[in-house]
């Protein structure tokens, strides 16, 4: 007899939450909580990016969603995929589906008649209390579909004697070989983000070029391989920023709301002014980082955007108009550093991995306030909690050149 399967249609990554702004990491979802449930029970348990496919990537979804045993439906997010995925699975399944979502999601009235089981997510990490209520929750609710099944598709209850495919045992055992093999499009960002912790760009770019044939259509490899092309530098810093540029293109940087993408395309045309100083570049990466830090709320486009109106008001020639960039940053370091005492104080704090950028960002804020004893805790902070001294290389690279313009400001208007 085969073993029983789940398949879980679950975004991938970091997704945003656009109803509250919040950007949740959906693969915590399921290392944390569902996968570990369904292996205890004995499932073969997967998404369909742990998969290396050949062929139409639509065939292997659909059997997926028609043959699993049991599928597990993500709403967080409301993501498109995921939605009609689900509507699939009831089309042909007529029971042992479980749809779940993040406590705070606000659903459409149309799923307002469905059984939603709903977790608490801190965003980039899950508390570990609520990692183990919520598998014991899904776990009882697993066993009980096991002995009982209950018709949980509206169209089987009004189609009931309709017939629904099932896996083979063959095909079951060529699921788990697939699994195991290098190269599926987790595995293939899970090695692309090592080759990136190394500082070996070329090779992640390579891994990420792999990915990309795939073809899974993957906002985050589409994202990871732009940073890499302008970081690897190659063949010249400034053809790889023009390169990172054509490959985020994909993504339409100029009128996506997904803060990642904005934030990236800030920081390309950030460097591509660096390196020609030529002024619409500088432009262009505020429009970017503004609109990624009052679409997310998120600090760093926001402390990139204070950097870059600084360096508007030191080159300004306009007085009035160098006051107005000036204060613009003043406005928006206050406000960032509130975003990110805000997110220090809440809870599951101690969770989240980007906890040395937050207080780096504090850092260059009181900094840049002529708060210099405050910066000196927020480093001290920024050193406990980072992983190496990469971050704090790029911090005093950055704090050099603000310095740079905030002199330059006040020489030009205040002497």
């Amino acid at each position: 007899m085969a073993e029983k399967t789940c398949f879980v249609i679950i975004g991938f990554g970091k997704k945003v939450d656009y109803s509250t702004g919040r950007t949740i990491d959906l693969d915590k979802t399921f290392e944390y909580i569902i996968k570990p449930v369904f292996e205890e029970l004995g499932f073969v348990c997967f998404r369909g990016c742990d998969i290396k496919h050949s062929g139409t990537i639509d065939v292997h979804m659909l059997e997926n969603i028609l043959k699993s045993d049991f599928v597990v439906a993500d709403l967080s997010t409301l993501n498109p995929n995921v939605l009609y995925e689900l509507g699939i699975r009831h089309a042909v399944r007529r029971n042992t589906t479980i749809i779940i979502a993040e406590r705070e999601l606000t659903y459409p009235f149309d799923l307002s008649h469905i059984v939603i089981d709903k977790y608490e997510h801190l965003g980039v990490g899950i508390d570990h209390g609520e990692v183990l209520r919520f598998r014991e929750e899904l776990n009882d609710k697993v066993l009980k579909l096991l002995s009982s099944p209950e018709v949980d598709s509206p169209l089987y209850s009004l189609f009931p004697k309709l017939e629904v495919p099932r896996f083979s045992k063959e095909e079951v055992e060529e699921i788990k070989e697939s699994i195991r093999e290098e190269g599926s499009l987790s595995d293939l960002i899970t090695a692309a983000e090592k080759a990136r912790e190394a500082r070996d760009y070329l090779m992640a770019i390579e891994i990420l070029e792999k990915a990309i044939e795939l073809k899974q259509d993957n906002m985050l490899v589409t994202q990871q391989l732009a940073v890499m092309t302008y970081k690897s530098q190659t063949p010249t810093p400034t053809d790889a920023l023009f390169r990172a540029e054509l490959i985020l293109s994909e993504l339409k940087p100029e009128t996506t709301t997904n803060v990642e993408t904005l934030g990236i395309a800030g920081a390309i045309n950030k460097r591509l002014y660096e390196e020609l100083d030529e002024e619409g570049f500088l432009d262009k990466a505020i429009r970017y980082y503004e609109r990624g830090y009052y679409i997310g709320n998120d600090y760093y486009n926001g402390i990139n955007l204070a950097y870059l109106f600084t360096i508007k008001a030191s080159i300004e020639e306009d007085q009035f108009q160098a006051y107005a960039n000036y204060g613009n940053a003043i406005t928006t370091r206050k406000k960032v550093i509130g975003l990110c005492e805000s997110l220090i104080d809440a809870k599951g704090w101690a969770e989240r991995n980007d906890r040395h950028w937050v207080y780096f960002t504090l850092a260059e804020a009181f900094f840049a306030l002529d708060q210099s004893e405050r910066e000196k805790e927020m480093l001290e902070e920024a050193k406990k909690a980072s992983p190496g001294e990469f971050s704090f290389d790029s911090y005093h690279t950055q704090r050099a050149k603000l310095l740079t313009y905030i002199d330059t400001f006040k020489e030009r208007y205040f002497q």
